[in-house]
């Protein structure tokens, strides 16, 4: 999914800011129209609005009330329809999706404080994603799909673990002086015939 420029996004007082993590993600996506669609902590919305503007029926939650009221104010401002929930993960999300989409909290540190909960994923990197993951698998919709972006700053064997319920597809990758960002589009597998 391209960029789209006339789309106006206004960024909000402690919330994450789109950075290059965003927009490798947003370049790795595409959505049919009507599909239904979740951008899991949507900070302030970017993707969100270049999902409804690209014709996905969307939810966009974020833990942060201060996120949610962002991503609400940038879809308002570009009059793209959306539902926008604060929500710990799924606990005010409901339904099944087509897409789910999450550039979840994955730096190896524990912070407290509400923007740091948009960007550390606790000792391994894995406090949120890995919960996230559990769930999601009952809320994807036959053929449905997650895209997550990735980081090397997870640890890797903790992050395989949470992964291995799925079939891996890499979307896209990008290479920073400190870390390795990917992105990478899950599904469910298909049960195996026994033989």
């Amino acid at each position: 999914m391209e960029y789209q420029k006339d789309i106006d996004i206004e960024e909000c007082e402690l919330v994450y800011p789109p950075s290059e993590d965003t927009f490798l993600l947003l370049g790795a996506l595409s959505v049919a129209r009507g599909e239904r669609v979740l951008e899991m902590g949507c900070g302030t919305g970017l993707i969100s609005c270049h999902l409804s503007a690209g014709g996905g029926v969307l939810v966009a939650a974020d833990i942060n009330p201060r996120a949610a009221a962002c991503t609400r104010a940038n879809l308002d401002r570009n009059h793209l329809p959306g539902e926008v929930v604060e929500s710990d993960l799924f606990s005010n999300v409901a339904g099944t999706f087509d897409l789910m989409v999450f550039n979840p909290p994955y730096l190896a540190v524990d912070e407290e404080g509400t923007l740091e909960r948009a960007w550390a994923g606790g000792e391994e990197g894995m406090d949120v994603l890995a919960p996230f993951l559990r769930e999601a698998r009952t809320r994807l919709r036959p053929g449905g799909r997650i895209v997550l972006l990735l980081s090397s700053e997870m640890e890797r064997r903790a992050l395989d673990l949470a992964l291995d319920a799925f079939a891996r597809r890499r979307l896209a990758s990008r290479r920073y002086f400190f870390e390795e960002l990917w992105v990478e589009e899950l599904r469910s597998p298909r049960p195996q015939a026994v033989p």
